[in-house]
């Protein structure tokens, strides 16, 4: 059986139904039903309730995720394992949004637009002179599917971009420079903005914390569009609130939502974007093309695209 853990629209389900003629669709709409009917499941294709019945699965071979980050189903790591489940995750479905919200976090940055809107709300009209996104050196921490759309859009804007990836060694991709995980501090002293897009994983915990702000010059920014808890939100708040940053910009945080007595809301020069990277959205879904190319290739004995490294994490 194929376990929906969402309700399908029409179109939507018709193309399962034609794709795994031979398998029983059932979708759930309470977490009694998913805990009920993923007794019997083969596959289970969203996350809602996963979690809360992963404990009664018992013929279960394969869960698709609807995220593109999985570090909360990794939690259970060990009970997947010992349940020999394939997780496949949502890996390249939101890039362009992704990459998209990064670039307009970054130009407002860049052109103060944050700080415009503050001058707005007084009437105050001021001249000032702005940076500009063309020209700048922008390094990109992650290096995946998400990271090169990043770099692509930046790069049409006239922005010098490299990144890095967990490798050792530094390489080419195509234009772009890409640095080991143990080389790009070197980089950051000559750094405009970092854009940070890391899956989240114990590896990645803090992974630009203090040491790698402090390296970057006073004029430089940050732009968080991965997982909260890559960045060490409260060593930036200091580095900004002590003028050794110009800014930042985040979609994620350690702690969410961000509590309301955290002082980043009130810190003019950081903006605070709610995890709306990926917005709101649906039916009909952005990883439905995924789940029919993916279940595809699971009825026909095919490699499943985006399968988690449990080891990795992502």
């Amino acid at each position: 059986m194929i376990l929906l853990m969402y309700e399908p629209v029409p179109d939507h389900f018709t193309k399962l139904k034609q794709i795994a003629p031979h398998h029983e669709i059932s979708w759930v709409s309470t977490e009694n039903e998913a805990q009920e009917l993923i007794r019997t499941a083969e596959i289970v294709l969203g996350n809602r309730f996963f979690l809360q019945s992963l404990p009664y699965a018992e013929n279960l071979r394969w869960m698709q995720s609807n995220s593109v980050g999985v570090d909360l189903i990794l939690h259970q790591k060990n009970v997947l394992i010992k349940k020999n489940i394939i997780l496949t995750c949502a890996k390249g479905v939101y890039d362009a949004e992704l990459a998209e919200h990064a670039l307009a976090l970054l130009l407002t940055l860049f052109r103060s637009l944050h700080l415009l809107r503050d001058e707005q709300n007084t009437k105050s009209w001021k001249r000032h002179r702005l940076p500009t996104l063309h020209g700048s050196r922008c390094m990109i921490v992650g290096w995946g599917s998400l990271g090169r759309e990043i770099a692509r859009l930046i790069h049409a804007f006239g922005g010098i971009v490299s990144g890095v990836r967990n490798q050792a060694q530094d390489s080419l991709d195509g234009d772009f420079t890409v640095y080991g995980s143990n080389n790009f501090r070197e980089q950051l002293p000559q750094t405009d903005a970092l854009i940070i897009c890391l899956p989240k994983t114990s590896e990645t915990h803090h992974f630009i914390g203090q040491h790698e702000l402090q390296k970057l010059p006073e004029s430089a920014f940050v732009v968080n569009i991965g997982r909260g808890g890559t960045l060490d939100d409260n060593a930036l708040l200091r580095q900004i609130q002590e003028g050794k940053l110009a800014g930042a910009a985040l979609d994620v945080f350690e702690t969410e939502p961000l509590p309301a007595d955290h002082p980043m809301w009130i810190e003019p020069r950081i903006v605070v974007s709610p995890h709306v990277g990926r917005s709101l959205e649906g039916p009909a879904f952005r990883w439905q093309a995924l789940f029919e190319k993916n279940l595809e290739r699971y009825v026909n004995g095919e490699k499943l695209l985006n399968v988690v490294d449990y080891q990795k994490g992502y």
